[in-house]
């Protein structure tokens, strides 16, 4: 169906747009990229329907990254799975099947910090994904579904 510009929805788009340059501007904001859904979870998603869940990990990782450049720590979200599972409302034991896809699919990268007495996992955001589709579907045959 092809539609036409009317102008009746432009108060709203110049609205939205607004909104989103001011976000962006002010900080404490981060970005999900379009192609989460269009190309990189439906991908995930042919090995797993639900792999789906894996974009409420990212946008709650996103939520939860360090903005303090002065911290070793910064750009990275260093929360607990159980926390994560508590206040994303997923299984606990889903927490780490969904954040392999998301390193499938070139949404996010981890590693280990020992500092101190115990091993904790940084969760880096990597924002969009410079994966081809034959890539991502290399990575995830090796997870399965």
């Amino acid at each position: 169906m092809m539609t036409r510009k009317t102008g009746q929805f432009t108060h709203l788009a110049q609205e939205a747009e607004a909104r989103k340059a001011k976000a962006l501007r002010k900080g404490g904001n981060g970005q999900v990229p379009h192609d989460m859904w269009r190309r990189l979870l439906p991908i995930a998603m042919e090995y797993n329907r639900g792999y789906g869940a894996a974009a409420t990990i990212y946008t709650y990782l996103l939520a939860n990254v360090n903005g303090q450049p002065d911290n070793d720590r910064y750009m990275s979200a260093f929360t607990s799975v159980d926390r994560i599972a508590r206040e994303t409302g997923i299984g606990r034991n889903r927490v780490a099947p969904l954040v392999d896809v998301l390193e499938a699919v070139g949404l996010l990268k981890t590693t280990y910090d020992y500092t101190g007495n115990k091993r904790e996992k940084l969760y880096f955001p990597q924002y969009y994904s410079e994966l081809s589709d034959g890539e991502i579907r290399a990575r995830m045959a090796v997870i399965g579904g």
